[in-house]
């Protein structure tokens, strides 16, 4: 929606309001607590880290660090900071504000986190400590191949030093970054507004105001974007597809394939103690009536198993770990007598996950188990996969996004049996005999130079993981529906189709 703005010498519109769609806001926006994908986005407009991932390419760029060394070992980083950085308090970037930020997320009890924090960068394990005003050290306790890659996400933004000795735990409600835009307001459960920063250190936004503006409902979010209510979002409702695509109000886009629909298998529930069992579910999945019609065809088939085409790694010789083969289904269902059996399928309400588990529970059905569905709200269904306890903790449709457009992201976050969520509370993997091996090959794959030795491991460690334990089925791969008005331009649609919002080169 734009009101107000004026034409730039070159013929380009600048000014006016940008309006987002998000899932939903708190009004808690903290890169050290997680809430909604909305706040988080509202953290990477207002805050920037050390180093940058576009989305256009997976190569870490610098930012609020102009270079960086690595020591021979790989443990220890020194990164040598951009002068003359203000941020939105007027202060200037020093390693003060460097190393005040990141000890929140390597020290639990530093005074400014929240309760409840999630602090994202916290399995690091590192230390931070300024060498002089411009240069900081951070030290891991063995090397990391995929730190500069995760110091671009959420949780590496540096907040003024400054307002974290002002506000302390309370900075998620007055965020003070570098960002090119800077905090105005917010009000939970309705929208959080921005607004430019005119010194930006990349130079001054295109547009004088960014509004992200909570909007479920999926018949509002389609009209809004006609109508221009919202300018752009990547929660248009994959059922729009067709309606979007014939109409010249709005722009779609195809946006690359960077996350994964998955389906996690509580290896601990009687259920699905045989690996027999779990391999039958996997082969009964027909993936391409999901993706046809719970995607509407905006969605692929996981040839590259768990690592999307839009990642480092990816190989199509894994596809057939993900093939549809109900016959086979069958015959693994009778060599282990569990024809009949009863299996229990948990799915979020919103998107693409009821009609997905619905088309699950057929398959389910068409080779011999009975199955049934519990749909729930989508801010009770993180919970949920906590409830080990759960009588629906058996099957459980979710997703995972690329936040860091790297296979460590990916496989490492759910193949590891020390991973708090995929693999302990989700699917119980490291209960399984003999998966403390992933841990190992997990950290030598993370820590290899990009290249065909990388993939190889890669690739090995997903086909190891799939036909010996089989505790994550992969439904599909595909992007965050993403489209904007007509009148948009320039807005990085790769970075926002992954939950990541740099709008600071859009224009409407």
């Amino acid at each position: 929606m734009a009101d107000g703005g004026s034409s730039s010498g070159d013929g380009e519109r600048s000014g006016g309001t940008l309006t987002l769609g998000i899932d939903g806001t708190s009004a808690i926006n903290d890169p050290a607590f997680y809430t909604t994908v909305g706040d988080w986005m509202a953290v990477d407009c207002i805050c920037r880290g050390l180093t940058f991932i576009s989305f256009e390419t997976t190569e870490v760029q610098p930012d609020l660090a102009e270079s960086w060394d690595i020591s021979a070992d790989g443990t220890t980083y020194t990164f040598h900071l951009r002068k003359g950085v203000k941020f939105h308090d007027g202060t200037e970037l020093t390693s003060k504000d460097v190393v005040a930020s990141l000890n929140r997320q390597f020290n639990k009890d530093d005074p400014t986190l929240p309760k409840g924090a999630s602090r994202p960068l916290s399995s690091l394990n590192a230390t931070i400590r300024a060498i002089d005003d411009m240069t900081v050290e951070l030290k891991l306790p063995r090397p990391d191949g995929t730190t500069l890659a995760r110091l671009s996400d959420i949780g590496g933004r540096i907040i003024s030093a400054a307002a974290l000795e002002k506000y302390g735990a309370d900075i998620g409600k007055n965020l003070v970054g570098a960002g090119p835009f800077k905090f105005v307001s917010a009000t939970s459960g309705q929208q959080v507004v921005l607004e430019a920063f005119d010194e930006y250190y990349k130079g001054r936004p295109g547009v004088d105001q960014l509004v992200l503006k909570q909007v479920q409902d999926p018949s509002t979010i389609v009209s809004s974007l006609i109508s221009g209510d919202i300018s752009a979002t990547q929660f248009t409702p994959f059922s729009a597809a067709p309606r979007l695509r014939n109409d010249d109000n709005v722009t779609v886009y195809d946006t690359p394939f960077g996350f994964d629909a998955i389906m996690m298998l509580d290896a601990r529930k009687p259920a699905l103690k045989e690996l027999e069992v779990r391999q039958a579910i996997n082969y009964a999945i027909d993936r391409q009536a999901i993706i046809d019609q719970a995607f509407f065809g905006i969605a692929g088939l996981p040839k590259g198993y768990a690592i999307p085409p839009a990642q480092p790694c990816y190989d199509e010789s894994l596809a057939d770990l993900s093939a549809y083969d109900p016959d086979k289904a069958r015959e693994l269902v009778r060599s282990v007598g569990a024809e009949g059996r009863t299996l229990h399928i948990i799915a979020a309400s919103d998107s693409w996950h009821p009609k997905a588990a619905q088309i699950v529970k057929q398959n389910l059905e068409d080779v011999g188990f009975k199955a049934e569905i519990e749909t729930v709200e989508p801010a009770t269904y993180f919970s949920r996969i906590f409830d080990t306890n759960g009588q629906f903790h058996e099957l459980m449709i979710w997703e995972r996004n690329s936040y860091v457009p790297d296979p460590d992201n990916m496989v490492g976050a759910m193949a590891s049996p020390s991973q708090a969520v995929y693999s302990n509370a989700a699917s119980g993997l490291g209960t399984l005999a003999g998966a403390e091996v992933f841990d190992e090959l997990l950290y030598q794959a993370k820590n290899m130079p990009s290249g065909p030795e990388r993939t190889k491991l890669y690739s090995e460690i997903q086909r190891k993981w799939a036909t010996e334990y089989m505790t994550l089925v992969m439904l599909a791969v595909a992007t965050n529906f993403t489209v904007s008005g007509a009148n948009v331009k320039g807005l990085n649609v790769d970075a926002l189709s992954n939950f990541r919002c740099f709008p600071e080169g859009a224009r409407v």
